[in-house]
């Protein structure tokens, strides 16, 4: 079956995949979560953290991997930025991904985030970093998740370097069609309106885009949901 590699998004780490690594795992695939560097259990010093670290790290993923793996990237959308011979990934899925185009940054896109959530970010006095409040976690990443979940996460999320968000994105069309690449959208996500995930994905040559009825946290929300998805992916030919 399929291989596949979980990238978390911004203030997560390996952990937010541990309602999704074992649906994959009863589906008969092997699935792997890793942390970028000044997330989750790495302790990079996150002032020095550039967006080629984050891609550096995905590639030591990939080239560790038995077989071309399935990229998973959650939000930020970094795992366009990993420049491997097509036969070394075999697919790229996106799952609420920030979406910049070719040569603008994340950036350049927050502005269309909900007003609301932007006022949850907490930024160091040298706006290098920035934090999530803990309302900002329960009420707009996790707002359809179970209760409890987002108290209990809330103290393993990791402050976020900025200066990733600065770096302009390649997203030139026909080497992003290389390699099959999938966005799953989510309908009631209150960071990322609907019609902003649409019209970031509207330019590009999707293999396939698909939906889920949630969050922005869709691996706590619908992991079952979520796992069916990759699973129909990973089946595909």
């Amino acid at each position: 079956m399929a291989e596949f590699i979980l990238v978390h998004g911004a203030f997560h780490g390996a952990w937010c995949w541990r309602e999704v690594v074992p649906r994959l795992q009863a589906r008969g695939h092997h699935a792997v979560a890793i942390d970028l560097p000044g997330h989750g259990a790495d302790r990079s010093t996150l002032q020095t953290i550039a967006l080629s670290d984050y891609v550096a790290r995905i590639v030591e993923a990939v080239e560790a991997s038995s077989r071309p793996p399935i990229l998973v990237g959650h939000s930020m959308g970094i795992i366009s930025q990993v420049e491997l011979p097509p036969a070394q990934i075999r697919a790229r899925i996106y799952l609420s991904g920030l979406l910049p185009p070719n040569g603008a940054s994340m950036m350049q896109l927050v502005g269309g985030f909900d007003p609301g959530y932007l006022e949850q970010l907490e930024w160091a006095p040298d706006r290098r970093t920035a934090r999530l409040s803990a309302t900002g976690l329960r009420d707009f990443f996790y707002s359809c998740c179970p209760a409890g979940v987002a108290e209990a996460a809330y103290p393993l999320l990791t402050p976020e370097p900025a200066a990733p968000y600065d770096t302009a994105f390649s997203m030139d069309s026909p080497s992003f069609a290389r390699i099959p690449s999938y966005y799953i959208e989510s309908l009631r996500d209150r960071i990322m309106p609907l019609s902003m995930q649409r019209e970031m994905c509207a330019p590009l040559p999707w293999a396939g885009v698909y939906s889920l009825d949630t969050d922005h946290a869709a691996f706590f929300s619908v992991p079952d949901e979520l796992a069916a998805i990759l699973d129909t992916i990973a089946l595909r030919p």
